[in-house]
């Protein structure tokens, strides 16, 4: 009887982590200069409003449904009200390798974020002061490029498994940023160089080390994510 009764309890354990997202998530396109893009949109029922807005940024060999599934960040937005854009990669990777500092401002993936920004603005009532980055992989490396372009814009960022790109200078305005990373991950020892880094240059920074964890997202992090990102609101 026992035995029937665990059966019974882990069937439904696992319904729930298997069950939809109270949101309702669509695919779309939008024109950058002369590049049509794609991104998916995660909109939950109940919606915070005005709405904090979430971007995620998928890694190489990944795919905006992919990062949906293996993060678990659909169920974070929905639980939470927060509005969630995957943006699609292109050509690969994320522009976040070996770039020319001076030119981030022409950096086709950075005009990528500019020209989303604007249109979930047109779309949806938007917190412009709970803006937030998340990326995992060469998109957590991406995101701090981001973050550095358009610091006036950003008020907080999470790096999964991403170093930052040495060739960045210091941003114009000092953003939070969380770091996870796996303890078995190659990642590992650059981005706790990268803590250091950005605690000197007087960032509000944090890195979670997750023991026993390679390269991978880290879905029992997300309430950390959230709540790191939740404390946080632009100051420009």
């Amino acid at each position: 009887m026992v035995a029937v009764v665990i059966a019974i309890v882990a069937a439904a354990m696992h319904l729930l982590s298997t069950r939809p997202p109270a949101a309702q998530i669509s695919h779309q396109l939008i024109n950058v200069g002369q590049l049509e893009r794609t991104f998916r949109v995660t909109v939950p029922n109940d919606l915070v409003t005005p709405a904090p807005l979430v971007f995620a940024f998928h890694g190489i060999g990944d795919s905006t449904d992919s990062m949906a599934d293996y993060s678990q960040l659909d169920r974070l937005a929905a639980k939470n009200g927060f509005l969630l854009v995957y943006p699609a990669i292109r050509n690969g990777t994320w522009d976040a390798i070996s770039v020319d500092p001076e030119m981030l401002d022409t950096n086709p993936d950075v005009q990528f974020f500019d020209a989303l920004l604007e249109h979930m603005s047109s779309q949806y009532q938007i917190n412009r002061d709970r803006v937030y980055l998340m990326g995992m992989s060469n998109g957590g490396s991406f995101v701090q490029l981001l973050a550095n372009a358009r610091s006036s814009k950003i008020a907080g960022v999470v790096a999964h498994s991403g170093p930052r790109p040495r060739s960045l200078k210091d941003a114009e305005y000092r953003f939070p940023i969380l770091m996870i990373v796996g303890s078995d991950d190659f990642a590992a020892s650059s981005m706790q160089t990268d803590l250091d880094y950005y605690r000197e240059t007087g960032h509000a920074a944090d890195l979670i080390v997750i023991d026993g964890l390679g390269h991978a997202w880290s879905t029992r992090s997300n309430a950390n994510v959230w709540a790191f990102l939740t404390d946080h609101r632009l100051s420009r």
